[in-house]
């Protein structure tokens, strides 16, 4: 059952100022769990449980009485079917246009609904004005994105991270892996720190770029995290490591970068794409 929303109108209405405070509660109480035919079950242990669930000291008596007195000051209808009592708001219907309506409840027979039962309010006038407060948020709110200034907002947060990100392939799933990490401008601001600094290491800028990772590796990976690689230039990290072969007159130096480059060979690319 989707949320309902109270409308301010209701705090002008004499009949729902005529309620004691509990009657009033327990009436928005019966507004949430009302079905979209404005149909609920009415007995009272079940009220209790789903609209008192902590009142330890309210008997079931009490909601009986307040139920009552609810029906006789037309703020609700009760009837039977099959020997189990319901409530119903009449203008529940009339006042809210409740799209795809599925009822939970058995609808009130047409006896009940007209001529029996002295506390049915079908034929109070001032019904359908109060049933007016009562509105469905599926109706107040026919927006199916909640937030769209938050789907913009991080639209361009990604715009910018895949601005400044080298390797200009798989944007889709770059945007996937974008949306699932859900970073905020202070995440966004270290991953384009990261990016900075690893766009001048010599992996990245070997070879014509070929061995950055795509974006959405990247991101799913979380290398942003990663700790500083060897960098290109005068400043960079370069250092000398001997691998030495059957015999020691095969030696040979090698960079940080000629034993990447030979791990990456050897492997294969890490891209998980």
């Amino acid at each position: 059952m989707p949320n309902r929303i109270i409308k301010e109108s209701l705090c002008a209405s004499e009949k729902i100022a005529s309620l004691s405070d509990f009657e009033f509660r327990l009436w928005i109480g019966l507004i949430t769990q009302a079905d979209d035919a404005g149909r609920g079950d009415a007995r009272p242990a079940i009220i209790r449980g789903r609209v008192f669930p902590f009142r330890d000291r309210l008997s079931i008596k009490d909601i009986d009485v307040a139920l009552q007195a609810l029906a006789a000051k037309g703020c609700v209808s009760l009837y039977t079917v099959d020997g189990r009592p319901y409530f119903w708001f009449p203008g529940w219907v009339k006042h809210q246009r409740v799209r795809d309506c599925k009822p939970k409840y058995p609808e009130p027979t047409k006896t009940e609904g007209n001529n029996s039962m002295p506390q049915v309010a079908a034929s109070c006038g001032e019904l359908p004005q109060d049933a007016a407060l009562i509105q469905s948020e599926s109706e107040s709110n026919p927006n199916p994105n909640p937030n769209p200034k938050s789907a913009r907002v991080d639209l361009a947060l990604f715009d910018r991270f895949y601005a400044a990100y080298p390797r200009k392939q798989g944007k889709s799933k770059a945007m996937d892996a974008f949306k699932k990490l859900s970073p905020d401008e202070a995440l966004l601001n270290a991953m384009l720190s990261a990016l900075e600094v690893q766009k001048t290491s010599a992996q990245w800028t070997k070879d014509g770029g070929q061995f950055i990772p795509h974006p959405a590796t990247w991101l799913n990976q979380r290398r942003w995290e990663d700790e500083a690689m060897p960098q290109n230039g005068n400043g960079g990290m370069r250092k000398s490591r001997s691998l030495n072969g059957a015999h020691n007159h095969h030696q040979r130096t090698y960079t940080d970068a000629d034993l990447d480059k030979i791990g990456i060979d050897l492997l294969g690319d890490e891209d998980d794409e």
